[in-house]
């Protein structure tokens, strides 16, 4: 009897060799890590899909975000016509009279609360009574505040309707912006014109004593008003440095001072009411002079007949004019206005009212 034969290495057909399974599962092991890594790489790929997706949509917000803010309106700067019939209602023209009623002199005001304006004082000095004028309303003014030395003044007209003008901020203020100067220049009622701020004058102490302007203005313009491009006021229009050798220098007083001229007042009629001797005392003690020059030259200004005004700047510099009638018919008759321009260019600066004929107006 044939002894069975033993099993074959050869595997059946179709069967798979001893060591397949192994190299099966070692291809299925390895199949099945390369799967895991698929998915791996696959949720690698979702996670960056999606990281660029919450990246586009957070620059998508910013995006808005800054279109949002791209598209807050800032302030336009107004029309020269736009700030015109902004403020137009609010500058009015001057008239002063003397004591025979006869026309004294001219000027402008600007409405800074009911009823109630901002002038330059050397605009009323000398009147007997004054007038508010705008178009054909004509209305009677009373003095109510005043800072000579500084030479602002507010006058009440009951009766005006007018809206006040808002006041702007001088620290703000930058040599090269826009300005437009409105009032009565030669008693021509509502005057524009525009120009720059030329220059910002200030004292020893740094405090804003002038702004320069190249926007015209002419006697008849003190009182008035200096805008920004927004309307605001920034200055009273006071003066103007007008010689064959000086072109286009004109200065405002810094609106400022119209809000200090309450507190200032309030001082001026506290010393005016004590003692003459502790009034005369107290200003010995503020006379802002550094030189004996300058002392000489008010001591013979003292000397000189009424109307008259004395003009000081910081160290040296003075000027005074007298009289009504200047041998140059170019000049303003006002000696006010006079002794700042004789000042201003000694100086080379704007230069503030230290005296008014024989009373002493400085407040340091």
């Amino acid at each position: 009897m044939t002894a069975p034969k033993p099993p074959s290495a050869t595997a059946p057909r179709g069967a798979a060799p001893a060591d397949r399974p192994s190299r099966i599962r070692g291809v299925c092991v390895a199949r099945l890590g390369a799967s895991g890594a698929g998915r791996a790489r696959h949720r690698m790929a979702t996670a960056r899909t999606e990281a660029r997706a919450g990246w586009r949509a957070l620059l998508t917000q910013a995006g808005l975000a800054l279109a949002l803010v791209s598209t807050v309106p800032l302030a336009q700067a107004l029309t020269p016509a736009e700030l015109f019939a902004k403020v137009a209602p609010s500058v009015w023209r001057v008239r002063t009279y003397d004591k025979e009623g006869l026309p004294l002199g001219l000027g402008s005001a600007v409405v800074v609360a009911p009823e109630t304006l901002v002038t330059n004082c050397h605009v009323l000095r000398k009147a007997e009574r004054f007038v508010l004028l705008h178009d054909n309303l004509s209305l009677p003014g009373t003095l109510e505040l005043w800072d000579a030395a500084r030479d602002v003044c507010q006058v009440k007209a009951r009766g005006l309707n007018a809206p006040a003008v808002a006041l702007g901020e001088t620290r703000g203020l930058m040599v090269g912006q826009n300005v437009y100067a409105l009032g009565s220049p030669a008693g021509l009622e509502l005057t524009l014109s525009a120009g720059l701020v030329s220059s910002l004058r200030r004292d020893d102490d740094q405090r804003l004593m002038m702004i320069q302007t190249s926007a015209p203005i002419s006697p008849g313009s003190s009182g008035g008003g200096l805008f920004d491009d927004q309307a605001r006021l920034i200055g009273l229009t006071t003066m103007t440095l007008a010689s064959a050798s000086a072109q286009n220098l004109n200065f405002a007083l810094p609106s400022d001072w119209i809000r200090e001229l309450p507190q200032r007042h309030r001082a001026a009629r506290e010393q005016a009411s004590a003692p003459a001797d502790a009034v005369a005392s107290a200003a010995a003690g503020r006379v802002p002079f550094r030189s004996e020059k300058r002392e000489a030259a008010f001591q013979r200004y003292l000397n000189d007949p009424p109307p008259k005004a004395f003009a000081i700047a910081d160290k040296t510099h003075f000027g005074w004019a007298v009289g009504k009638k200047p041998k140059n018919l170019s000049l303003p008759t006002d000696p006010q206005e006079r002794a700042l321009q004789f000042c201003a260019k000694s100086a080379g600066k704007p230069c503030i009212i230290y005296a008014v004929d024989n009373e002493v107006v400085y407040r340091p």
